[in-house]
C-alpha cells in the first residue's frame, strides 16, 4: 500500500505567511518604542517615585567623621531606614559618608553623625516640634527646612525640599531606636519628665 502524500502547500499560503511573519516582526518593535516613547513622556503624579536608577546621583556634604560611638549609632540608625520613603524610590548621594541616604527627586536627605542645629536656641527661630515621640528643630530655609533631631544619642538632619509630604513620621522607627538623652518643650507646649532638658 502507497502512503498517501499530501499535495504541496499552495505558492500563495507560504508567501501569505512569511509576510505575516515579516509584518509581526516589524509591528512588534514599532509597539514597544511608540508605548515606551508614549509612557516616558506622559507627566504623572508620581514622577518623584521614578526608579532611583533613572535619577542623577545627588551631591551631599559628609557629616563629620565620626568617632566609634557615633558610628555605632548611626549604623543603627541607618540599617533600620526603610529602602522606599513612602512613594520615593531611594536616590544615590555622591558623597564620602556612609550614613546619608536620600530618597526621591527633588531629594529628601538624611544625614546622620551631624552637629546640633545652627538655630537651636535662638529666640528668633522656630519652636522644636515632637514628631511621635522625637523631638525635631526646623529650620525654614528659601526652597527647603532642615530638620535636626535635638533629644538622641547622637543628632540626625532631614533635609526636606518646599512642596514635599512631610517624611518625619516615616523615618521616627528608625530614629527611635537611639537612646533619648533630653527633653524639651515643643511648639505645642508639650514637656517629657525624668530627662534634663536638652541644651
Amino acid at each position: 500500500m502507497q502512503a498517501t502524500q499530501r499535495p504541496p502547500a499552495p505558492q500563495g499560503g507560504r508567501t501569505q505567511r512569511r509576510n505575516a511573519l515579516i509584518a509581526t516582526s516589524i509591528a512588534v518593535p514599532v509597539t514597544v518604542i511608540l508605548a515606551f516613547a508614549l509612557t516616558n513622556g506622559r507627566s504623572t503624579h508620581h514622577d518623584q517615585s521614578r526608579s532611583s536608577a533613572a535619577l542623577p546621583g545627588i551631591s551631599v556634604a559628609a557629616p563629620p567623621s565620626p568617632n566609634a560611638s557615633t558610628q555605632r549609632n548611626c549604623i543603627t540608625v541607618v540599617g533600620a531606614l526603610p529602602v522606599q520613603l513612602g512613594s520615593l524610590n531611594p536616590r544615590k548621594t555622591e558623597t564620602d559618608s556612609a550614613f546619608v541616604v536620600a530618597w526621591g527627586d527633588p531629594a529628601i536627605v538624611l544625614r546622620c553623625g551631624v552637629p546640633s542645629s545652627p538655630v537651636f536656641g535662638d529666640p528668633r527661630a522656630a519652636q522644636p516640634i515632637d514628631i511621635n515621640g522625637v523631638l525635631w528643630q526646623p529650620d525654614p530655609q528659601k526652597n527647603q527646612t532642615v530638620y535636626t533631631t535635638l533629644d538622641r544619642a547622637v543628632n540626625i538632619d532631614v533635609t526636606v525640599p518646599a512642596g514635599a509630604d512631610q517624611p518625619l513620621p516615616l523615618l521616627e522607627p528608625a530614629i527611635s531606636r537611639l537612646p533619648k538623652l533630653c527633653t524639651g518643650t515643643d511648639a505645642a507646649g508639650n514637656t517629657g519628665v525624668n530627662l534634663p532638658s536638652c541644651k
